[in-house]
C-alpha cells in the first residue's frame, strides 16, 4: 500500500555561526514546521480495495475474503466490466430516472462513511464513479452506528445463491440494517420483477462508491513563461583550500550541501477545474510530493559545489560558500488522476495554466577569507548543474563584513601578497640606482686623477733622460 508523506529536513551541512543567520533560520524552521504539521495525511490501513472478485467456488467453500490481509476491517471489491454493464442495464433501463422509486448506495472515502448516493446520479451519465461491493456484515459492523434509524430508504445489494449458481441485484430495507434483523427475517428483494428475495445466508454484498482521497498531478508540461525573483543569501558551508606545491597554480575544492526545495502550488488554479477540494500529489523531480491543503510541500535536495582560485606556493585560504535563494514562478499543464488508496488511481481530466512556485538555491559562490594571490586570476565556482566554470565577481555589499574587513586592511597598509610595506620595493630600486650612479662617478673621478699622476711621472722621466 502506497503511503505518501512529505519529508522535511534541516539544512544538511549549513553553518549557523553567523548572527545574521539566526532570524532567517527561525523563519525557515517555522515555515517548514507548518508544512510538516499540515501534511500528516495517511491512508487507512484498515480499509482494503480488491480488484479481483471472488470466484463462485471460493464462496461455496466459505473462503474468508480477509484471509489474505487480516488487518482489513473493511474490504471493498470493485465491480467487473460485466457487472457494471449489468448494473446499468438493470438500474437505468428497468429502474431509470423516470421512476419514482430511488435506491441508495453508500459512499466511502479512505474507509470512512462520507455520504450516500442514488442510482439516478449514475444513470444521469454525469459521473463515472468507482463502484464496489462490501460484505453486508462489514457494513453492519462499521457504518450502522452513523445512520439515522428513522429513515425509510432502500439500499442496493447483490445476492449470490450458491445452489443455483446465480447472482442477482436486489435491494434491502434501511430498517433491516440499523436494527440488525436476524437472518430469518432479513430480505433482499430482487430488482427486476421483485418476485423473489434472498436471506443473509445468500452471501449479500452492499453497493458502495469509493471516493478519491487525493488528486495526482502527472505528465506535467511547463509553459515557456517563467518569472524568477531572488532573495537572501545563506551560508552553505566552510572549508579550506591548500596549495602544498612549490609552484603557484589553480587549486580546486568542493563541498556537499543539502536543503529543502519548497513547492507552493496555487490551488485556486487547480480546484477551479471542477475538482473537489482534496489533498494534492504533485509529480516533481522524479518523485510524487504530497502537498497540504494550501498547496505547500517540499523535497530534499543534495548537491555539490566546485570552486577554485589561483594560489601562491605553499599557501592556504579559508573559503565560505554562499547560496542565493530564488523563487521560480511557472505555469504548467497536467493530467489529473484520482487516487483512491491501496495503489488504485484513475484518470480524471486535464488542467491548463496551473501556477506553481519553486523556492530553491539557485546558485552558490565562494567567499575567500584570506587575501588574494599577487597573481591576477579570477575566482571560479562550478555547480553540478552547470557545464563550465563561471567567472565570479565579488559585488560590493554582497559578501558581508568580510569584504569590508579586507578594505580596512588595504587602507592600513597590508597588501595581498603578505608584505607589510607595499611601497618599499619602488624606493629601494630608486635608491640602488642613485647609489650606483654615485659610485660610478667616484670611480671615474679616481681613474681620471690617477691617469693625470701617471702622465706627470712620464713627463719628468723624459726630461731627466734628455
Amino acid at each position: 500500500m502506497a503511503v505518501y508523506r512529505s519529508k522535511t529536513r534541516s539544512f544538511g551541512s549549513v553553518s549557523f555561526c553567523s548572527p545574521i543567520f539566526v532570524p532567517i533560520l527561525f523563519l525557515l524552521l517555522v515555515q517548514w514546521c507548518c508544512v510538516a504539521v499540515t501534511t500528516a495525511y495517511e491512508e487507512n490501513d484498515k480499509f482494503c480495495i480488491r480488484t479481483q472478485p471472488m470466484l463462485l467456488a471460493d464462496i461455496e467453500k466459505h473462503v474468508n475474503p480477509l484471509d489474505g490481509d487480516p488487518n482489513c476491517k473493511v474490504l471493498a471489491t470493485t465491480l467487473t466490466v460485466k457487472e457494471k454493464e449489468s448494473f446499468l442495464a438493470t438500474m437505468c433501463k428497468d429502474h431509470g430516472t423516470s421512476y419514482k422509486d430511488t435506491y441508495y448506495f453508500f459512499k466511502l472515502r479512505n474507509g470512512e462513511l462520507s455520504g450516500r448516493g442514488t442510482h439516478k446520479e449514475i444513470c444521469d451519465g454525469m459521473r463515472n464513479p468507482l463502484l464496489a461491493w462490501v460484505p453486508y456484515n462489514m457494513v453492519l459492523e462499521n457504518f450502522v452506528q452513523e445512520l439515522n434509524p428513522k429513515e425509510q430508504l432502500s439500499y442496493i445489494g447483490k445476492a449470490t445463491d450458491v445452489d443455483r449458481e446465480k447472482t442477482e441485484l436486489c435491494h434491502f430495507s434501511h430498517t433491516d440494517l440499523v436494527t440488525n434483523i436476524t437472518a430469518d427475517l432479513f430480505a433482499c428483494i430482487v430488482m427486476i420483477f421483485e418476485d423473489n428475495f434472498y436471506g443473509q445466508d445468500a452471501n449479500i454484498n452492499v453497493l458502495v462508491e469509493i471516493n478519491p482521497i487525493m488528486y495526482e498531478l502527472r505528465n506535467i508540461t511547463y509553459l515557456p513563461w517563467v518569472n524568477v525573483s531572488t532573495s537572501y543569501k545563506t551560508l552553505l558551508d566552510r572549508t579550506v583550500l591548500h596549495n602544498p606545491n612549490r609552484e603557484s597554480k589553480q587549486i580546486y575544492g568542493s563541498i556537499k550541501y543539502g536543503f529543502v526545495e519548497k513547492v507552493h502550488l496555487n490551488v485556486s488554479t487547480i480546484y477551479s477545474h471542477n475538482l473537489d477540494r482534496l489533498p494534492l500529489l504533485f509529480e516533481h523531480a522524479g518523485a510524487v510530493l504530497e502537498l497540504n491543503d494550501v498547496g505547500v510541500g517540499g523535497v530534499e535536495v543534495s548537491t555539490k559545489a566546485y570552486f577554485g582560485r589561483f594560489m601562491d606556493a605553499r599557501t592556504s585560504v579559508n573559503v565560505e560558500v554562499i547560496g542565493q535563494w530564488a523563487e521560480h514562478h511557472q505555469q504548467f499543464n497536467a493530467d489529473v488522476f484520482e487516487y483512491f488508496g491501496y495503489g488504485i488511481k484513475r484518470y480524471r481530466n486535464e488542467i491548463h495554466h496551473g501556477e506553481v512556485t519553486f523556492t530553491r538555491i539557485e546558485s552558490a559562490e565562494p567567499v575567500y577569507e584570506t587575501p588574494d594571490s599577487k597573481h591576477l586570476a579570477a575566482s571560479t565556482l562550478h555547480n553540478m548543474g552547470g557545464n563550465k566554470f563561471e567567472r565570479m565577481e565579488m559585488a560590493d555589499g554582497e559578501n558581508g563584513t568580510q569584504m569590508a574587513d579586507w578594505d580596512d586592511e588595504e587602507l592600513s597598509g597590508s597588501s595581498h601578497d603578505g608584505h607589510p610595506y607595499p611601497g618599499f620595493y619602488p624606493w629601494f630600486v630608486v635608491g640602488t640606482i642613485v647609489v650606483a650612479v654615485v659610485l660610478l662617478t667616484v670611480v671615474i673621478g679616481m681613474v681620471r686623477a690617477w691617469s693625470k699622476i701617471e702622465e706627470k711621472k712620464l713627463y719628468k722621466l723624459a726630461a731627466s733622460s734628455a
